[in-house]
């Protein structure tokens, strides 16, 4: 079972503690997005060219699989666009040396409709670049559904522009398309569905304008029906768990959270 958390879970462990826990609870896999406080991959010590391959050993000896690299790297700004590239770029070599299956990367905010052609435009120029470098290399880069690229009017532009692109993809992160669609999100499925490569479960609250996130499956996502639509239709991917205690540290404990997670998937997926 494909199964992952991101590390934004747990930012106080350090890796070691990551691998333990992860290896403790049974998890086949982690999603990295950030380590040890630093959040590029280039400057990770542990995915360094001198450790990758103690580190790949460490990994294997707890049966634990890098189910994606998650990245800062977002295109929306223009006069950040190359240092973009030259981040997700750095970040191929890591997951071409890791064997990282996936780079995650941002299309994030389009400041207004008149805005949103030039956003468009420029994120599908700047994954090209990215895919381009990867090709051949047997990883994939995704753009997350996040920010105002959380609608089909949004993200599809940019999705049918790299369709001849066969590292593209999407990463589908639950969460972030039921602020726009809610009940409807088959709606947003059937447009996306070609694209998703990788997924980010979650679930939350609602509390008047605000969410409270809360155990999958305690909330109002229909996380369920979501997967049973993924896995009739022949999805394969990974379903991590973005448990987002580095940005809220008010959630609950990953010790606390994470085994539910787990058990909760194994059930759906079983």
């Amino acid at each position: 079972m494909k199964i992952a958390f991101t590390t934004l879970a747990c930012p106080d462990w350090d890796f070691g503690k990551i691998l333990e826990e992860a290896g403790r609870m049974g998890y086949p896999g982690i999603e990295i997005r950030g380590l040890d406080g630093e959040m590029r991959a280039d400057r990770m010590p542990a995915f360094s060219a001198e450790n990758a391959e103690a580190t790949g050993k460490l990994f294997k000896e707890k049966a634990l699989a890098i189910a994606g690299f998650g990245s800062s790297v977002s295109f929306h700004d223009a006069s950040n666009f190359d240092e973009a590239v030259r981040e997700g770029i750095l970040a191929i070599d890591v997951c071409e040396r890791m064997g990282i299956p996936g780079l995650r990367v941002f299309g994030d905010r389009i400041e207004n409709a008149d805005a949103r052609a030039g956003v468009q435009d420029r994120v599908r120029r700047g994954i090209r670049q990215i895919c381009e470098y990867a090709r051949g290399k047997g990883i994939g880069v995704w753009l997350e559904i996040h920010g105002d690229f959380n609608t089909l009017e949004n993200v599809m532009p940019v999705a049918e522009g790299l369709a001849d692109c066969p590292e593209f993809g999407i990463l589908w992160d639950i969460g972030n398309s039921d602020i726009s669609y809610g009940a409807n999100w088959r709606e947003f499925y059937a447009g996306i569905k070609p694209f998703i490569r990788h997924t980010h479960i979650k679930d939350y609250k609602r509390s008047g304008d605000s969410i409270v996130y809360c155990a999958p499956g305690d909330g109002v996502i229909p996380i369920a029906d979501i997967v049973a639509a993924l896995r009739k239709d022949g999805y394969d991917g990974w379903y991590s768990f973005e448990w987002e205690k580095k940005w809220h540290p008010e959630l609950a404990e990953p010790e606390e959270v994470l085994p539910g997670y787990l058990a909760y998937m194994k059930k759906l997926l079983g």
